[in-house]
């Protein structure tokens, strides 16, 4: 029982940050979001101590968290997906792109072509959105995603490309 609170413990350092980014990201409610990342590591915690394998736990982690994002949007289905992220998601996007301390005009050429990416990622279907999110703003890889969202590695590298070369599309037109 002590390796389990242990790998646990580990698990909240290392991933917890990342889980609520990805969360928040995802929901228009900061509050929600954090709840949602508490959410997912009591479910975790269950899971393993009923004795069930935890083969990778940041993809089971993410998982987890991805379903726990889904009931959510079931629970308000008055309200469509993209209303949600239009709501105030560019207050909260802003908060989470790292801050440059360097006042050069190719820094803040950068910051505006990253925020016009981040703005563009948000009208996309959301089966492109959730696994360029993963991929990049939470770095997991093509394998951990794949176990996440429950599809093949296949399937997450098709879906992924497809999602850059929209994104890439939406950009180059504006």
């Amino acid at each position: 029982m002590k390796d389990i609170e242990q790998s646990f413990r580990e698990a909240f350092e290392r991933h917890s940050d990342e889980l609520f980014r990805h969360a928040s990201l995802r929901l228009p409610d900061r509050d929600k979001a954090l709840e949602l990342t508490q959410e997912c590591f009591l479910r975790a915690w269950q899971y393993a101590t009923r004795g069930e394998e935890i083969r990778e736990i940041r993809p089971f982690l993410f998982r987890t968290l991805r379903h726990l994002i889904i009931d959510e949007y079931r629970k308000h289905k008055s309200y469509s997906l993209d209303e949600m992220l239009e709501g105030d998601e560019g207050g909260q996007i802003e908060q989470h792109i790292p801050r440059d301390d360097t006042n050069t005009l190719e820094a803040a050429m950068d910051r505006f072509d990253g925020s016009r990416a981040l703005e563009a990622i948000q009208s996309l279907p959301d089966l492109y959105r959730e696994v360029l999110f993963l991929r990049y703003a939470s770095s997991l890889t093509i394998p951990e995603i794949a176990e996440a969202v429950g599809e093949s590695e296949n399937v997450v590298s098709v879906r992924i490309h497809r999602g850059l070369k929209k994104l890439r599309t939406m950009l180059e037109s504006q």
